[in-house]
């Protein structure tokens, strides 16, 4: 369905009201085959059924093109993973203010000849060790690297939220002027289309006139003429809105072997009311709003503040540490005591042991630890030197990248405001030239049918009509695009306002 912005001028027999008056016979032998044979009928019902379910078309509406572009495009995919990971390094560069916490156990079995004191023998055993351990460190002061990195990490986190919403605007603006183009080539099929039909009637009507010798032969092979390249023209429109099909398919990220119908918006829908810009008034604006300039500006804040993290290791570092530790091993031995508290003394004059149980080793054998560490940089082969040297480096050069946005900016913005203006004037000219290539066309059709025009005249206002409704609709595009540019260009072109405008 093609959007509506000219009137039907002229009226004739369409390709469908044609193919409904065709009769079509079927051959007796067929129709034979057909009678006797009920499965042939089945399967000529499938297959009819089948073509017709690859052949759906699916419907497919601005707001509709909106949404799939948003959940579909890659780099807007991408964009958001980046922004994921972003709040990952974020949390990392948080996570460094805090003490860190390790528990490990180390459980060891062992088995083999052991020298035995007490009967100075080697003897076959088996041994039980397991010790239990629990340490944290903390870094007290390293020269305020922390502090800088959790800053850059944050400044940059805010670079890629405002990189994923201007990735937004930019898939949206993509959509616009995809969908449009494609309203644009209906339009002109329509167009084509209505004067296809318009050089039929006339060129029936100069069957009828040179039959009845009221003009000469050569107006009918004019006509013919005439009316073939009207039908090439149509099959070139007709090329241009699959061409154009595809290119939504493609911003779209649609499946190509699908078949999609694009519906136009209602004609009333379009706002062709001129805004009255102020250049200086944009150009302020488009600094402070555009989302490309304020992730850049985040990114200096984040080079500033590397900058910072590099010279730090021109400082000291301390870091405290703490730890815990216990275990058990299932040969250590105690006395075996009597009642009144002496080793019992076995009769070969031996003290009588037995194994330290589980609980008193873990108790018994706990070890604290307290400790601080510090370190004084004192030469490191020029590395912290090439460090802070590159970071000054890339908050240079990320300096001049914003430099060069802005002047890139103020000249989108210009051009963007030159060609508004210019499509302004132009939506008023073409509105005129199509009403007075209407008249025209009205005017010269009379004169030609009472013998007082020419064909070559009457052809030549068709022409100037048919330029003049293809200069209309595209006019219409092109201000209706350029009030998107505008927006996109300031940076306020809003993702969720599926409306063309």
């Amino acid at each position: 369905m093609a959007m509506r912005l000219l009137p039907r001028r002229f009226h004739g027999p369409t390709a469908t009201e044609d193919s409904q008056q065709r009769v079509c016979c079927t051959h007796p032998e067929t129709t034979t085959l057909i009678r006797s044979t009920p499965l042939v009928a089945v399967l000529l019902f499938a297959v009819a059924f089948s073509a017709q379910v690859v052949t759906a078309q699916e419907t497919i509406r601005f707001e509709d093109a909106i949404n799939i572009a948003l959940d579909k495009n890659i780099d807007l995919q991408k964009a958001a993973n980046q922004l994921e990971l972003q709040r990952s390094n974020v949390l990392r560069e948080k996570g460094d203010f805090l003490p860190n916490l390790n528990l490990s156990t180390r459980p060891n079995r062992s088995w083999g000849l052991t020298f035995d004191q007490n009967s100075s023998q080697l003897i076959s055993e088996r041994s039980d060790l397991i010790s239990f351990g629990a340490n944290s460190s903390m870094t007290i002061f390293n020269g305020f690297d922390d502090m800088s990195s959790y800053a850059s990490a944050k400044y940059l986190l805010e670079a890629d939220e405002y990189a994923y919403d201007r990735a937004q605007q930019t898939v949206f603006f993509n959509v616009i002027q995809a969908y449009l183009q494609v309203i644009l080539d209906q339009e002109q099929v329509q167009i084509r289309t209505e004067d296809v039909e318009s050089q039929a009637q006339q060129l029936a009507r100069i069957q009828e006139f040179t039959r009845l010798g009221a003009r000469p032969i050569s107006d009918l092979y004019q006509q013919e003429a005439a009316t073939a390249n009207s039908e090439l023209l149509l099959l070139e429109a007709e090329r241009a809105v699959q061409l154009s099909d595809i290119r939504l398919i493609q911003v779209l990220e649609l499946d190509p072997l699908q078949d999609y119908s694009f519906i136009a918006p209602p004609s009333d829908s379009l706002a062709l009311g001129i805004v009255n810009y102020d250049l200086d008034a944009l150009l302020a604006r488009s600094l402070e709003s555009r989302l490309d300039r304020m992730a850049l500006r985040s990114e200096i804040a984040a080079a500033s503040q590397d900058i910072r993290s590099a010279k730090s290791s021109r400082y000291p570092t301390v870091n405290a540490s703490a730890g815990a530790s216990t275990s058990y091993f299932s040969l250590r031995q105690q006395p075996l005591l009597d009642a009144n508290g002496a080793p019992i003394i076995d009769s070969e004059g031996n003290v009588v042991t037995e194994t330290i149980p589980f609980g008193d080793q873990f108790s018994d054998n706990r070890n604290w630890s307290v400790g601080f560490n510090v370190s004084v940089p004192i030469f490191n082969g020029f590395q912290v030197r090439n460090a802070v040297d590159r970071a000054k480096i890339t908050h240079r050069n990320r300096a001049l990248d914003l430099q060069n946005l802005e002047q890139n900016i103020a000249l989108e913005v210009r051009q963007a405001y030159l060609d508004y203006q210019t499509s302004a004037k132009r939506l008023d000219v073409t509105e005129k030239q199509l009403r007075s290539a209407t008249q025209a066309i009205d005017v010269e059709q009379e004169r030609y049918n009472v013998g007082a025009s020419t064909l070559v005249e009457l052809q030549q206002a068709r022409a100037s009509f048919v330029d003049a409704a293809s200069q209309r609709a595209q006019a219409v595009f092109q201000f209706v695009f350029q009030s998107r540019v505008i927006d996109y260009y300031l940076g306020v072109l809003d993702p969720q306002d599926a409306v063309i405008r």
